[in-house]
């Protein structure tokens, strides 16, 4: 009878913490992107899409449209909750480099990516890269050729 009661309060005081464990992170107040990526793509939150914590570090997810591909270069619009562009990029990805699908959250090889498919693109909280997925170590990053970063509205 003792263990019954010890396991229902330890039940029922887990259950606020499994609430705080999922509670949804906003793009806007619940992650503070490096000084570095800031400075070089200000209008960043305008595309954030979610925030989520992998391996203990906070990833922020970003749509994107394939424009272009041509070989390992694989040139992007990155796209708001509404589906507008709000900066352009170009990556060099290597061969053995997948995406994740946007609407079938599957993974596909970047160099077979077709004009107009939907990809997400992942960025840590602390430090400056572009993933495939959340989590990711460093030598898995997308290494950037160009973006429209320097243009002004």
């Amino acid at each position: 009878m003792r263990s019954t009661l010890k396991l229902t309060a330890m039940l029922l005081m887990a259950v606020p913490l499994t609430g705080v464990a999922q509670q949804q992170l906003s793009c806007v107040k619940d992650i503070v992107y490096s000084q570095e990526f800031i400075t070089k793509y200000p209008r960043a939150a305008a595309a954030c899409n979610e925030v989520i914590v992998s391996k203990g570090e906070k990833w922020a997810r970003f749509n994107a449209e394939v424009k272009d591909r041509q070989g390992y270069h694989l040139t992007v619009d990155f796209i708001d909750d509404h589906d507008r562009p709000v900066a352009n990029m170009t990556f060099e990805v290597t061969p053995d480099a997948t995406v994740t699908l946007r609407d079938e959250h599957q993974m596909k090889p970047a160099a077979k990516l077709q004009k107009g498919e939907k990809i997400v693109v992942w960025v840590p909280e602390k430090r400056f890269g572009f993933y495939a997925e959340p989590g990711a170590s460093e030598s898995k990053h997308f290494a950037v050729l160009s973006d429209d970063s320097a243009k002004k509205e």
